[in-house]
């Protein structure tokens, strides 16, 4: 899961959540050593992945399905709420980058 590569902290999945699925940015503090850390490369694409494959869901599966609007919309919203709270903090990585 998710570790500090500078003090090897385990981050919690409550950290995760709120720390890094619902407030995206490039880089956060680790809350235990309050360093800058980064999500890994494999993380970013993990997470181009799963928007691309809800983003094909929302757009054209749903419509294409000819359910009424409030159902699709509650479809919609599930897997939405299904990527920022199971997916997401799951497959976070981080990692120490060196930029020179």
């Amino acid at each position: 899961m998710g570790k500090c590569p500078y003090c090897n902290h385990v981050w919690t999945y409550k950290e995760k959540l709120l720390g890094y699925a619902i407030k995206p940015r490039t880089r956060i503090r680790c809350p235990e050593c309050r360093e800058y850390i980064e999500p890994s490369t494999l993380s970013i694409i993990y997470d181009y992945i799963a928007v691309l494959g809800v983003a094909l869901m929302v757009f054209l599966l749903i419509p294409i399905m000819h359910l009424p609007a409030g159902i699709s919309m509650l479809m919609s919203i599930a897997l939405l709420v299904i990527y920022l709270v199971v997916f997401l903090p799951f497959t976070v990585r981080f990692k120490k980058y060196n930029y020179k």
